[in-house]
């Protein structure tokens, strides 16, 4: 057995002060129990907090080698442009970044990662990690009459990392890039395992206004980028983008909604109304690298047990921290407290996976990883010092 111990625990469930957690030689939890009860030199005592490991909500491993590649505060429309228009590398550097970021995430205290592809590139890695990962493949593309073949594109991906015991399911990309035709043809798949779906959602003011006028910077980008013809590819719908997306998302199944911000708060309690199953993924590093802008995260309390956190990609941002996730968000809303952001940072985002029985949370029988999160100030808020470091 393994004794730890420290200043505090956040469990992900309460905050434990004098208390011990027991664990196998595997790190499956076998007893929390009163540090009283226990010899004192039995116990690894750690100074700081000991917390659950994290789950990264959201990430794209395939566009590690884009990191500092892409100029920061351009907005999402300039960043599209840019990330397609550098999207070509060498493999063996694509895979070798993919490999880097892994590890990275791995020492950073990450133990499950629900991550986008677009290719293969990082299946392989994948398979080897310590890390959970559930891979969402993205089906997207504007024209509705080639929606066939963009959910042809995406099952060929979906087919390689379910021939490779992988967790994947194929998800859109988001409600601008995505025709009914395409929306239809993938929530009706019933091969995912399991049938969860991840969908970029409402990361800038252009996605509101295509959708209310067919006008702004995404008309732009699809008339002067991609040479399309907006007016034939995209017809508005007078109603802002979550509305489109709503009426295909099944309500039995789990769906992340990621970046939201430009998401109102109305439309975040009506919509955890009445999509019991819908998460909400916060990745703050990115929105301000590429939008510089935040959600008003004070917001998100209303749906406090349904929000994750994510990193996204080395596109936009400059590391794969969860901890520094949490950091920018308090930085920022200094009453979102730590002990909510452990929980948005490990149980949500293993229920929102699917993995909460083995993951999210320290508990009994659980092997979840165990981190610890040094230099919190006295009323356990991060300080601009604070680290993780993995223990399990």
């Amino acid at each position: 057995m393994k004794k730890y111990s420290a200043n505090k625990i956040f469990t992900a469930k309460e905050v434990l002060e004098k208390s011990v957690v027991i664990t196998d030689e595997e790190g499956k939890i076998l007893a929390i129990d009163s540090i009283e009860n226990h010899d004192r030199a039995s116990i690894q005592f750690f100074e700081g907090a000991i917390c659950p490991g994290f789950v990264n909500a959201h990430c794209h491993l395939e566009l590690s080698y884009m990191r500092n590649r892409i100029a920061r505060g351009s907005g999402l429309v300039q960043f599209v442009k840019d990330l397609l228009t550098i999207r070509n590398e060498k493999l063996n550097i694509i895979i070798q970044t993919i490999d880097e970021a892994n590890e990275e995430m791995f020492r950073n205290g990450i133990v499950a990662v629900g991550d986008i592809s677009n290719d293969d590139h990082s299946l392989l890695t994948k398979q080897k990690s310590k890390i959970f990962y559930h891979t969402f493949v993205e089906a997207y593309g504007f024209k509705p009459e080639n929606a066939e073949q963009y959910f042809s594109d995406a099952k060929k991906v979906f087919l390689k990392a379910s021939e490779m015991k992988l967790a994947a399911s194929i998800t859109p990309h988001a409600p601008y890039s995505v025709p009914p035709t395409l929306m239809n043809l993938i929530f009706e798949w019933k091969e995912n395992h399991p049938e969860i779906f991840s969908i970029h959602n409402q990361e800038t003011k252009a996605e509101t206004k295509i959708f209310l006028d067919g006008t702004g910077d995404f008309k732009n980008l699809i008339d002067d980028f991609f040479k399309l013809n907006s007016a034939e590819v995209f017809h508005p719908t007078g109603k802002r983008s979550i509305e489109y997306l709503l009426q295909f998302l099944p309500k039995e199944k789990n769906a992340l909604f990621v970046h939201n911000t430009f998401t109102t708060a109305e439309e975040l309690k009506k919509t955890s109304e009445d999509f019991q199953n819908v998460f909400w993924c916060a990745c703050p590093k990115a929105n301000m690298y590429i939008e510089n802008r935040l959600p008003d995260y004070n917001n998100w309390l209303q749906i406090t047990d349904k929000v994750c956190i994510g990193t996204d990609s080395l596109a936009s941002n400059n590391t794969l921290s969860i901890l520094d996730e949490m950091k920018t968000i308090q930085s920022n809303f200094p009453e979102i407290k730590t002990e909510t952001l452990i929980n948005w940072a490990t149980i949500n985002g293993a229920k929102f996976l699917e993995i909460d029985s083995q993951f999210g949370s320290i508990e009994i029988g659980k092997q979840p990883g165990i981190n610890l999160i040094s230099d919190l100030n006295g009323d356990n808020s991060f300080s601009k010092n604070s680290a993780v470091r993995k223990i399990i």
